[in-house]
Parts: structure tokens; sequence; C-alpha cells
């Protein structure tokens, strides 16, 4: 059996493009017309969910309601598949992260509270990183199973998957004040995208799917922050993206659209800074490039779950001329070196935080080939994340397209 013919064995997603079956920017001008005001590129109101919204059916049910994947295509999973056969790096390493974990944790018990309430960080730091861990390990693990299980056919990993997924799907009782959105916002999507990788696994049959479906709409999806102007938009919005690709949902996948340009416009100032997140903490601006990442990597998650689906953003000028390029391009020489960084008003820029995390370098890089960003890949991979998406070094190292091409 060939690779492909085994990345091929779960039953087909039902329109594997959807409706969305378009070509780039100048293809969605009647999705985006539908889902949003022409006449302003400020941010819109942020719609409640409702029973009337399209619900993508099970596979079982057939018919044109998916949008397609969430976050990776067949075509990718194949590549990945190959890639690891033939060893190609970096592939080929950090699928044996991936495995490494898959193989240690299969009998990992979820840990669901019975109320989900993450206080803020700055005011009770333990708290808030005690409160969220649940979530943030077990969503984190799905996806490592799930990936692991496509990779391998291994049953064993995505009935571990799976048993993550339906826990949280149980989960009853939601506090919205404080860090509890965001946390969730950054969190949840790895659910979702693990739920997306084994959706044809005979061991999660269709009521238990329902069952997540219905969580994700009820319950998660009003949990996003997209309304927010900062990071906390952006995080919000990888949320919403992420579930409407997964329900089937093309007025909230249009709404997402739309925000995502509005940040692009709004967010971005002429030199490529963000002005939102350069100078914190307390004016000081010595987490200023960390706040960047954390804006621009959801960011650049979104954009990423629109491409999948048919709509590509990465090349969206805003009306003021602003890009996701631009930003990219002004945050690369900071990260590799922060001395660099001429927010900071401390006395000594050893003191800046989080300057490294910067994993999502790994889907623009091969989009946008940068010297600093291709010598910090080099030296930091395979990379990890906690939020979201934990393995873009496998998933999009080196992959400018789906099928391996550059």
């Amino acid at each position: 059996m060939t690779e492909t013919e085994k990345s091929d064995r779960r039953p087909a997603r039902v329109s594997r493009q959807g409706f969305l079956r378009l070509s780039g920017p100048a293809s969605v001008g009647w999705l985006l017309s539908a889902c949003r005001k022409a006449s302003t590129r400020q941010p819109s109101p942020i719609p409640q969910t409702s029973e009337a919204s399209p619900v993508r059916p099970s596979p079982e049910a057939g018919g044109n309601g998916s949008l397609g994947t969430v976050f990776l295509s067949d075509q990718r999973l194949r590549t990945l598949r190959q890639r690891i056969a033939d060893r190609v790096e970096p592939t080929f390493s950090a699928f044996w992260k991936i495995r490494q974990v898959a193989a240690s944790r299969t009998n990992y018990q979820p840990h669901v509270p019975e109320t989900w309430y993450v206080p803020g960080y700055y005011r009770d730091a333990q708290g808030h990183t005690t409160s969220k861990r649940g979530l943030q390990e077990d969503a984190n693990l799905a996806y490592t199973f799930a990936l692991h299980y496509r990779m391998t056919d291994e049953v064993r990993s995505a009935e571990a998957a799976a048993r993550l997924i339906d826990a949280w799907a149980g989960l009853q009782n939601l506090r919205t004040e404080d860090d509890s959105k965001l946390s969730f916002s950054y969190h949840f999507p790895a659910l979702i995208l693990a739920a997306d990788l084994i959706v044809g696994f005979d061991g999660w049959p269709a009521e238990r799917q329902e069952a997540f479906r219905t969580f994700v709409r009820k319950k998660a999806l009003p949990m996003n922050t997209m309304d927010r102007a900062n990071n906390w938009g952006n995080w919000g919005l990888v949320l919403v993206l992420a579930s409407a690709a997964w329900l089937g949902d093309a007025t909230w996948f249009g709404r997402g659209v739309d925000r995502w340009e509005a940040f692009i416009e709004h967010q971005i100032a002429e030199d490529g800074h963000l002005a939102h997140e350069v100078h914190r903490n307390n004016g000081v601006g010595e987490r200023g490039i960390w706040y960047t990442h954390f804006s621009l990597m959801p960011q650049t998650i979104a954009a990423e779950i629109a491409r999948v689906n048919g709509v590509d953003l990465y090349d969206y000028v805003a009306p003021n001329g602003r890009t996701l390029r631009l930003a990219y391009e002004r945050v690369v020489p900071w990260a590799r070196d922060p001395s660099t960084f001429p927010y900071f008003q401390g006395e000594d820029k050893s003191e800046l935080k989080g300057t490294d995390y910067v994993s999502y370098f790994e889907i623009l890089n091969p989009r946008w080939p940068n010297e600093d960003a291709m010598a910090m890949l080099a030296q930091r991979r395979p990379l990890m994340a906690n939020h979201c998406t934990p393995h873009l070094t496998f998933t999009h190292g080196d992959l400018l397209h789906d099928d391996g091409t550059t």
C-alpha cells in the first residue's frame, strides 16, 4: 500500500473543499459581500450564535455544508507522510518528537474542571497558569495524538484524541470574566484541529462527533474575544475561524475574514510595528516583542485556516497599505537581536522577555524568506508552542504549498 493510499483510508470529508472552492482573493467577493458591510472596513459587530446558522452535516449526511478542512488539508497530510518516509528534514525530526509524546502518554486522562474560570495573569499569575493548564495540556495532546494517528494509522492514538475531545464536550459551566475567554480562545482551537483529523475514525461515532459539534456552537464559539482590538482579538479570531470551518458556518467564516482584514488595517503602524503591543508592560516595553509575537501568531494561524478553506489572505493589502508581511519583517530582526528593539525603556535589554516565541515563522518564512528568521528556525527546530498549534515545524517547516512544491 502506498503512502497516499494509507493517508486516504479514512472516509472522505463531506465536499472536501465544500462551497468555498476558491482560487484566490479575487474569487471571494460573493462570500465577503454576503457577510460584511461593503461601506466600511472598521471592525464589524460580532454575530450571535443561532440555531438557524448553517451547520456542517456529519460525514454520513452528504451534501455541501462543509467549508473544507480546518488547518491541514488531506494533500498536506499526504505530503507529510511521504516526507517522513523519505526522512526529509525538518519534518522527520519533528515527527519523532510527536511520536515520542504519543507513545509515552497514550493512557493520559483528561482534566476537565467543573467550572472553567481563569483569573487575570497580572493579578494572579499562579492561579492563571494552574487554571488553564488542564485545557492547554489536553488540547495540545489531543492534537498531537490526532497528528500521530494520521501519520501512522495507530488506533490507540485516535482513541486517545477522541477521549480528550469527548471529555471537553461535556464541560457544563464556563465563566467569562478576567482571562477566562482569552485563555479559552487560544487553547480550545487545538481540540477542533484534533477533531478535524479524526473525523473519519470509526472509533469516534457520529453521535459523539455531533456532541462536540454542539458544544463548539453553543458553548465554545460564544467564548471568543474577536471583538477586542489587541492580541485578544487575534486569538478570538482563531477560535472563530476554526469553529466556523468545523461547523461549516459561512456567516461566521465571513465575519472572521472581515475581522482579519480589519486587524491588518488597524493594528499595524506605517513602519510595521504593532502599536497595541510594543510598549507592554507598564509602558516599559520589556514584553513588547513577546506581545507582538502573541498578536502575529494568531493572525498567521487564522490566515492559514482561511487559506486551507480557499481564501488567501497572505497578500491582502489594507486600504492604508498595511500588510501581514510588513509586520512580520518588522518583528523578525527584533526577535533575533532584541538589543535593536527601540521601544524598550528600561536600563537592561536582557530583561526583554519572550523574544524567541517564533514558531509561527514556520508558516511565514517559506512564503517570505528572511535570513534572520531562517537563522532562528535553524537554531531552534523543532519549535514547540503552548498555544493552539504546538507542532508548526512538523506541519509547515519548509513547506509553502500543500503538495510540497516551492
